[in-house]
């Protein structure tokens, strides 16, 4: 049993000729801000400090603790979609495809006294060429229990030189809960280490275990299972659920009563008023957890304004909770409901690494009224309505329910 101790480089923080601000809980701070205290956001927006800046500048707090809405994960539109942020592979370096050929034999037991999933992996036979024109084959045998892609997560065997025909006898273990069985899958893939680190794909199997008995004695033989194609990534055009987010929006506009007048005349600009988008990160549920079933998860929210300024904001991290609760605050101060409908809001999930390695991404949704680049309109469409019934909606709450992907 090996694992892997790379996980995937987390993109550049800094983008060439965009201008970044982060808030108090990122590293950089707004200069103008420092001296303002992190308003109430239930407050109304004409009880600030009248000297603050009118560029944009962003807020992040922690909500008291309350109760748990019953309907916290109910009634939100849940096609949301960010092609940008779901480039998770299953193999780092440069990889190719071979025709799929062969077969795999295998066997999947559970141990209930120490919660131990073992899968024995013992041969392969008739598999394809690695590399046809050397006739070369050097095959091991990779698994995964998805949703989670983890380099912890990651089991393999040890290479067999010159063979279509390996015999590994190896078993890869998982240490996992009962309970968690019923929302994993196990994914048993054949690879090709050529030269130069160079991988090649050979065939995978997909076992869902939901339905699997573990504690049918028949189920723990040995088993032959013809090697498939890699799945589509997205089947159908829609991408992979990797769990909801719980979220409250808001649009402050001013409440000044001549304002308000205005506005009630006909005369007033109301996409000219300087708000505050107020976002409550609420939790989140059926995110892919570690083998233990936890996660030390946080939030990060990025605001893209139509002049390419990012105003970015970041939760605290819960430890050890597979459905953590942040209900933690976003404030972007000093937009405009206008730069706003020509704005988009990015939302990703992250688990925090341990030992100086890159946090690994969890998932994430968009909410924008553009059209983005995914190819599933009907996300789109759902996305652009999310965002719009926010701004349509000023000084009231918005809840919604966000699908990760």
């Amino acid at each position: 049993m090996t694992s892997e101790k790379h996980l995937l480089a987390m993109g550049s923080r800094q983008c060439v000729g965009q201008t970044e601000r982060r808030s108090q809980s990122d590293t950089a701070v707004n200069v103008t801000s420092r001296k303002i205290s992190t308003p109430d956001i239930l407050k109304p927006l004409h009880q600030e400090d009248p000297r603050c800046s009118t560029s944009p500048v962003v807020k992040s707090k922690t909500l008291p603790s309350s109760p748990t809405p019953n309907t916290l994960f109910s009634g939100g539109l849940r096609h949301g979609s960010l092609m940008s942020i779901n480039s998770t592979c299953t193999e780092m370096g440069n990889f190719d495809n071979a025709k799929v050929t062969g077969e795999i034999e295998f066997a999947i037991g559970y141990c209930f006294k120490t919660h131990s999933l073992e899968i024995s992996i013992k041969t392969c036979k008739n598999l394809a060429y690695g590399e046809e024109k050397k006739k070369k084959c050097n095959p091991y045998v990779k698994t995964y229990l998805l949703p989670d892609r983890s380099s912890q997560g990651k089991r393999k065997t040890g290479v067999q030189k010159n063979t279509m025909d390996p015999t590994f006898e190896e078993t890869l273990k998982y240490q996992v809960d009962p309970i968690q069985l019923v929302t994993r899958q196990l994914q048993v893939s054949v690879w090709h280490l050529g030269t130069l680190t160079r991988r090649v794909f050979l065939g995978e199997v997909i076992v869902p275990l939901a339905t699997w008995d573990f504690e049918d004695n028949a189920t723990r033989s040995f088993r032959w299972y013809p090697l498939r194609a890699k799945a589509e990534k997205y089947e159908d055009g829609v991408p992979q659920n990797n769990g909801e987010l719980a979220v409250r929006a808001k649009l402050i506009l001013p409440a000044e009563p001549r304002k308000l007048q205005e506005l009630q005349e006909g005369t007033g600009d109301q996409l000219a008023l300087d708000g505050q988008l107020c976002l409550v990160v609420l939790g989140a549920k059926n995110l892919p957890v570690r083998s233990d079933g936890t996660l030390n998860s946080f939030v990060k929210g990025c605001l893209t304004l139509p002049n390419q300024q990012r105003l970015r904001l970041k939760s605290p991290v819960l430890k050890k909770q597979a459905c953590p609760q942040w209900k933690h605050s976003f404030v972007f101060s000093g937009v405009t409901k206008s730069q706003l409908r020509q704005s988009s809001l990015e939302l990703t999930v992250w688990d925090q690494a341990i030992f100086g390695m890159n946090d690994r991404l969890l998932g994430g949704a968009r909410l924008s009224s553009k059209e983005g680049a995914v190819g599933d309109m009907d996300s789109c469409s759902q996305s652009k309505l999310q965002w719009q019934k926010v701004l349509s909606s000023p000084n009231l709450w918005t809840d919604m329910t966000l699908i990760l992907h």
